[in-house]
Formats: structure tokens, C-alpha cells, sequence
């Protein structure tokens, strides 16, 4: 199967707590693990921006099920392509929780999940973009 890469924006109904947050990064290591995928959540000031990288089918089946979870809401899809390789091929799944700001990068990172909310371009690129070159790097 091919491989791609997904990444969406969503808005958190609330505002989530820390203990929260680990939960949902425990389950989604633990699940990601059973069905090939890898990738990256940033979760700052109630928005989630997450890329997913595995096979085509799986990332749809799963981007359908993430989409129906009640404790977001604003789901936008911002990429959805083939890719070579995975950027996150280390992760199940890596959390970044922009709220403690200790993370590398802080700013950056922060600038591409403020621009993905407003729709605004990164040196001419889309914020999903620019985050996987991020990455890249």
C-alpha cells in the first residue's frame, strides 16, 4: 500500500487538561501501533494540529473516526498526500503540548498552528507543509 501523510486542524470543545492530554497520547500511541501509522499531535490553546502518515485506506478509515470524536469540533483536513517516506517514523505517536512552552522550537511551531487556524501562508507554503519540512529538517 502506499504511504501518505495526512494532517488536520481541530478546535478542543475545551479547554484540556494535562492528565487529559497524556491519555489521549497514551491511547493514540497504542492504537496507532496496531494499525501502521505514525505521526504528531501539537495541541495549543484548545486547537489540535495532528499529521498522520500510513497507508492510504487506513489514514481515511481513521481520519473518519477522529472526525465523529466528540471532544473537538472545526475538524479542517490541510493535507492529504502521497509522501516517500515518514517524517515521524521514530512515533506511533509524539505529543507536543504547546501550552507548557518548553517545547523546541516553541515559536515556530506555534506560528504554524496560529497560521493553519486563519488560513495564512508561510513563506508561501501552507501550514501543513511547512510543518512537515519542519520535521524534515
Amino acid at each position: 500500500m502506499s504511504l501518505h501523510q495526512l494532517v488536520y486542524l481541530s478546535q478542543s470543545t475545551r479547554k484540556l487538561e494535562k492528565e487529559e492530554l497524556s491519555a489521549i497520547w497514551t491511547q493514540a500511541k497504542a492504537n496507532n501501533a496496531r494499525i501502521d501509522v505514525t505521526g504528531s499531535l501539537f495541541y495549543n490553546g484548545g486547537w489540535f494540529m495532528q499529521v498522520l502518515e500510513g497507508p492510504a485506506p487506513v489514514l481515511a478509515s481513521l481520519y473518519d473516526k477522529i472526525s465523529k470524536d466528540p471532544r473537538h469540533h472545526d475538524l479542517r483536513l490541510l493535507y492529504n498526500e502521497p509522501a516517500a517516506f515518514r517524517t515521524f517514523v521514530r512515533w506511533t505517536m509524539n505529543m507536543t503540548n504547546l501550552e507548557e512552552r518548553q517545547a523546541d522550537k516553541y515559536e515556530e511551531l506555534v506560528d504554524i498552528v496560529e497560521a493553519a487556524k486563519t488560513g495564512r501562508k508561510i513563506y508561501g507554503m501552507s501550514p501543513a507543509v511547512t510543518l512537515l519540512n519542519f520535521f524534515k529538517a
